[in-house]
């Protein structure tokens, strides 16, 4: 009985290696993504509980800070921007935005996983 588990069990890992390396995902891939899948699954949770306090703290920002640039009361370095976070051709709010999508397709199948989880956390919460 013991034995028939084992080999039942061998046959199911030997199957998920193949089916992993079909899809050309290592052991390492796997753990990454499923990594992802957990921090998203808690970043959702943690979103559904303090989202109306993280909202308003962000527009706040963002509206403070458009604000006082435009007053030219602050400056926006983009060469230290850019030195600080090593993307390339950052010059205006644009240039992060793109710098930015470029990041995303880089790392596209991390932010699936993650966001995937997100959803998951943000329902279950």
């Amino acid at each position: 009985m013991m034995q028939s588990i084992k080999m039942l069990f061998w046959e199911k890992k030997s199957q998920l290696e193949i089916w992993l390396h079909n899809l050309n995902f290592s052991s390492l891939d796997f753990i990454q993504f499923a990594s992802c899948f957990g921090v998203g699954f808690l970043s959702g949770l943690f979103f559904k509980r303090w989202s109306k306090y993280i909202i308003l703290v962000t527009l706040s920002l963002a509206i403070l800070l458009s604000l006082l640039q435009g007053f030219s009361i602050i400056i926006i370095n983009f060469a230290t921007i850019q030195k600080l976070t090593g993307l390339q051709n950052i010059t205006n709010l644009n240039g992060i935005f793109l710098a930015c999508l470029q990041v995303a397709q880089k790392y596209r199948w991390e932010l699936v996983c993650s966001g995937i989880g997100f959803i998951i956390g943000f329902k279950t919460g």
